[in-house]
C-alpha cells in the first residue's frame, strides 16, 4: 500500500537562516512565509522537526543551515563565528544610551558661578532647575531678590543679578553639554565597531562635527568650552 508522502517545511530570518522546521505531523495549519524543501516517508519526515536536521541551532543558539536556492545548506563556520559578534546597531544603540545618560549627568551635575560670595557651584537636578525657573521669572518681573542657595549653602537672598548670572549659565550649560550630545550622536552613527570603543563623553570631535558644534554655539552666543 503506497503511504502519502509527508512535506517538510522550513521558515528563515531576513538573512535566510533557518530559524524553524515543521511538517508532517506537525505541520503548521498557516503556511504563510514557510518554504517547503522535501517529501518522504518515515520519522525523517513525520516527526521533522527534531529528526530532519542534524541540530538546527548550535550549542549557543546560532543557526547552523541556511536556505539557498530553495534548499538547505549547512552554513560555514566563519558566518555561525559573525554571528556571536555583537551587531553594529546594537553597539549604536548601546553608545547612544551610554551619552545620552552621560549628557544627563554632566548636565544635572550644574556648574560655577561667580556670585558676590566668590565662585560657587550650583547643581541643576530636576528640583534645582524647578526652583530656578522660579527665580529667574521673579525677578524678570521686578523682584529684587530672591532666596536661593548654592551647594552646599544656607539659603540666603540673591540680589536680581545674582540670580540673572546663575539662570544665564544654566542656559548656556545644558547648550552646551546638549548640543555637544547630539554631535556625539551624529558621530556613532557613522563610526565602526572598532571606532565606537573610543567615543566616551568628553572626547575631542572629529574636525567636521567640532567646527559644526562651535558655529552653533556661536551662533547662539555661547562660547562655554566645558565638558
Amino acid at each position: 500500500m503506497e503511504q502519502n508522502l509527508s512535506k517538510v517545511y522550513v521558515l528563515t530570518d531576513d538573512q535566510s537562516r533557518i530559524t524553524r522546521c515543521e511538517g508532517g505531523f506537525t505541520t503548521p495549519a498557516d503556511l504563510t512565509d514557510w518554504v517547503q524543501i522535501d517529501e518522504g516517508t518515515g520519522d525523517r519526515y513525520n516527526l521533522c522537526q527534531s529528526h530532519y536536521f542534524d541540530h538546527l541551532y548550535t550549542d549557543d543558539g546560532i543557526p547552523r543551515y541556511k536556505l539557498v536556492d530553495g534548499a538547505p545548506v549547512l552554513r560555514s563556520e566563519e558566518e555561525i563565528e559573525a554571528d556571536r559578534q555583537p551587531n553594529i546597531a546594537d553597539l549604536r544603540a548601546a553608545k547612544t544610551a551610554e551619552m545620552s545618560a552621560a549628557c544627563n549627568a554632566a548636565i544635572t551635575a550644574g556648574m560655577d558661578v561667580t556670585t558676590t560670595q566668590g565662585t560657587e557651584h550650583f547643581s541643576l537636578q530636576e528640583t534645582d532647575q524647578i526652583n530656578l525657573t522660579a527665580a529667574v521669572t521673579a525677578v524678570q518681573q521686578g523682584a529684587a531678590g530672591y532666596p536661593y542657595h548654592a551647594d552646599g549653602e544656607l539659603c540666603r537672598m540673591f540680589t536680581a543679578a545674582e540670580i540673572g548670572a546663575v539662570g544665564e549659565a544654566s542656559i548656556a550649560h545644558k547648550l552646551y553639554h546638549t548640543t555637544y550630545c547630539n554631535h556625539l550622536f551624529a558621530w556613532i552613527r557613522r563610526a565602526t565597531a572598532s571606532e565606537l570603543a573610543g567615543i566616551t563623553y568628553g572626547a575631542e570631535l572629529p574636525e567636521d562635527l567640532a567646527a559644526s558644534m562651535q558655529a552653533l554655539l556661536t551662533q547662539a552666543g555661547s562660547t562655554t568650552g566645558e565638558v
